[in-house]
């Protein structure tokens, strides 16, 4: 058949377990699937794997996604998603009048922020914020503690400024000495030091035009600092074991794990280099501050991990799930991804359960823990117990199969159970 005797507009409907009902042919034209799947039903049991089939970010739950614009075969589509209570139908059309350079700049940077997962009110605040610093001419602040992924929220930012499709570099500044710091971040001049026969463009050279991070900053010593506040007031520098003026455009992104104002009390930060980085402030928060997110957070790394091992991503299990929200998480996102990473590499089989995940002991967290007398009960009975108490407090949130479902990342069938099997919403 060819492809004017059939709708270029592709349509997919599947199940909430992800079980595909039907697709046309621009459907399985489009995403290279095998015809068969036309007169296909869900007996099949054919999984469609819509994360991946249509390069939709797995870090953004399905239940957020309504519209948007994908990239399939190096060209780009408009992707309608609707939500038929008992299944998902997909609508596909082109979008071919999409200029190149105008899609390339301009769909990229509307999408730097979705490596993040926003179902807390808090990261949904901390977005809207980055959005609006992002456009902004003035050095950008960022601080956070260990782990918590300031150097991914540095990086949306410079990509979704006007400065987005220029070079972006970042320098760790922390127990560096200075002569490093001095020549990485401003270049030298030809035999400026020992050996140095050469010249050499620093970051902020290189970077004309674009960002640069300079995570540790308050681990930057008093010399250091004094020369960041002159090329931040005026952005010109000398190299290294040079006389002349070099000036750059670069917009300057400090990232810090301290809280800086307190140093600037204890005399160990400058402070009028506070005050010059303190303009446009955003704190990542911690990741036990945002639990609504981590479910999220962990279906990407699952997918991530599955990509990079050529895999299929397993599923996380209700009892994983209940697990990961109810530990305290001191490292961070950072923290679960590596948790995460060492549980994938060990599994065998399809399914990540609680049992699969190790955790620190002494850290397992407390906000559900069973208040019954576990004397005499099999892992079984307790399992069950705290899934049961689980759900009897998020079914207050989420008081409906489908919603709830939505909110733990499991097919709406496998919810519906659990709430029949421990009496909940009747």
């Amino acid at each position: 058949m060819t492809k004017s005797n059939y709708s270029p507009v592709a349509i997919i409907e599947i199940d909430y377990d992800g079980i595909l009902l039907a697709i046309n042919k621009a459907g399985t034209a489009l995403l290279s699937l095998p015809d068969e799947l036309l007169q296909q039903t869900k007996q099949a049991n054919y999984y469609f794997d819509y994360y991946k089939l249509l390069n939709l970010d797995p870090n953004i739950p399905i239940s957020a996604l309504e519209s948007t614009t994908i990239i399939l075969n190096q060209q780009y589509y408009f992707l309608q998603i609707f939500d038929d209570i008992e299944r998902l139908v997909f609508v596909i059309q082109p979008i071919s009048y999409l200029k190149t350079r105008l899609a390339k700049k301009g769909i990229a940077n509307q999408q730097a922020f979705n490596v993040f997962a926003t179902n807390s009110a808090t990261m949904q605040k901390l977005i809207k914020q980055a959005k609006s610093f992002s456009k902004q001419k003035e050095p950008l602040l960022i601080s956070g503690a260990t782990g918590t992924g300031k150097d991914l929220l540095a990086l949306a930012c410079h990509q979704y400024s006007q400065r987005g499709d220029q070079v972006f570099l970042g320098l760790n500044c922390a127990a560096m000495p200075d002569e490093v710091v001095e020549s990485e971040l401003y270049g030298h001049a030809p035999g400026a030091y020992p050996g140095a026969i050469d010249g050499k463009k620093g970051f902020f050279e290189q970077a004309n035009g674009g960002s640069v991070l300079l995570d540790g900053i308050d681990e930057m010593s008093f010399r250091m600092q004094t020369k960041l506040v002159r090329f931040i007031n005026d952005g010109s520098f000398r190299r290294v074991g040079d006389d002349n003026e070099v000036s750059v455009d670069v917009r300057v992104i400090c990232a810090t794990k301290a809280d800086l104002f307190s140093l600037v009390k204890q005399g160990k930060f400058r402070e009028d280099l506070y005050y010059r980085l303190n303009v446009l402030p955003l704190h990542m928060p911690l990741l036990n501050e945002r639990k609504e997110d981590i479910i999220d957070l962990a279906n990407y790394f699952i997918n991530e991990f599955a990509d990079k091992q050529g895999i299929i991503a397993p599923i996380l299990m209700l009892d994983a799930q209940l697990l990961l929200l109810n530990y305290d998480w001191p490292g961070n996102v950072r923290e679960l991804k590596n948790i995460l990473y060492s549980a994938l590499a060990q599994l065998n089989g399809n399914e990540l359960t609680a049992k699969d995940i190790q955790l620190p002991s002494t850290q397992v967290a407390s906000s559900y823990m069973l208040s019954d007398d576990m004397e005499g009960k099999t892992l079984d009975d307790m399992t069950k117990q705290f899934e049961k108490s689980i759900l009897n407090h998020l079914y207050q949130t989420y008081p409906s199969s489908r919603k709830l479902s939505k909110r733990l990342g499991i097919s709406h069938t496998a919810i519906a159970n659990k709430l029949r099997e421990y009496g909940i919403g009747k």
